[in-house]
């Protein structure tokens, strides 16, 4: 009987102290969460792989330091969820962490972050998300193309028969500009005024200069534009769309603004 009951307190006691340990273990374990985002929703092409790392960023003039990641496969497409765990003993309130993304398809990488997603110390999130760019410099719109054209003379009527002019045109080299895409509107009712660029075979690269051209005509006559060059000038990481739209204003032709 006393051997039996040496075993079983020998048993209780293994149990315990692996109970203990675990815990220990889970204490000792943090987690980050978020989402990797692009500029929109967008499908991923089957067998993409998407990591993410948290790593220590310290050393300017050293490889940074990778201290967890998490593997995300057949994800579908962005946003996409995920929660990078770590060792909490090895972070120091004295160093630089930062978080870090990249889609692959086997060898060839689709996506990654260009930009520096700090996390957990020096007054940095707990948890954050990833914004990734493509490695493409284009990204081919889907969608049609939404802005407004406002003005300070919101107040006065616009003549009937009136027509809205827009264009996207690429001004990277000032010698050769080309109109990107391009609509016309009628039927316009006042200030301001909404309008959709079709977006078929549009690409648009954060690489390049762009310009947003507008102008209301009544037969040959203009009546509204952009007069001057710089406030047409519009900056473009990526496709137009909900999030980024196409807004500029336009003045009386009659009346030149103060520059």
């Amino acid at each position: 009987m006393l051997r039996v009951c040496q075993w079983l307190v020998m048993a209780l006691l293994t149990v315990f102290v692996a109970a203990t340990v675990a815990c220990g273990s889970l204490e000792g374990v943090g987690a980050i969460t978020g989402e990797v985002r692009f500029a929109r929703e967008v499908r991923l092409p089957e067998g993409s792989i998407v990591t993410v790392r948290l790593q220590d960023i310290s050393y300017a003039d050293a490889p940074s330091v990778e201290l967890g990641r998490d593997v995300i496969e057949n994800s579908g497409g962005f946003p996409v969820r995920f929660r990078v765990e770590y060792d909490r003993d090895r972070v120091s309130d004295r160093s630089d962490y930062a978080l870090s993304a990249e889609v692959r398809l086997g060898e060839e990488l689709l996506y990654v972050n260009d930009t520096v997603h700090p996390v957990l110390t020096r007054g940095a999130p707990q948890d954050s998300d990833v914004v990734v760019v493509s490695t493409n410099p284009f990204d081919r719109c889907v969608e049609p193309l939404p802005g407004w054209i406002h003005s300070d003379h919101a107040d006065r009527d616009l003549p009937g028969g009136g027509l809205l002019h827009v264009r996207l045109v690429d001004v990277t080299d000032p010698g050769e500009p080309f109109v990107v895409t391009e609509t016309t509107r009628e039927d316009l009712d006042g200030f301001p005024i909404e309008f959709e660029l079709p977006h078929e075979g549009v690409e648009i690269s954060r690489h390049r200069r762009y310009e947003l051209q507008a102008e209301i005509t009544v037969g040959d006559e203009v009546l509204y534009h952009i007069p001057n060059p710089e406030w047409r000038q519009i900056r473009l990481p990526h496709c137009p769309n909900a999030d980024l739209q196409l807004i500029n204003d336009v003045f009386p032709a009659s009346e030149p603004p103060q520059q």
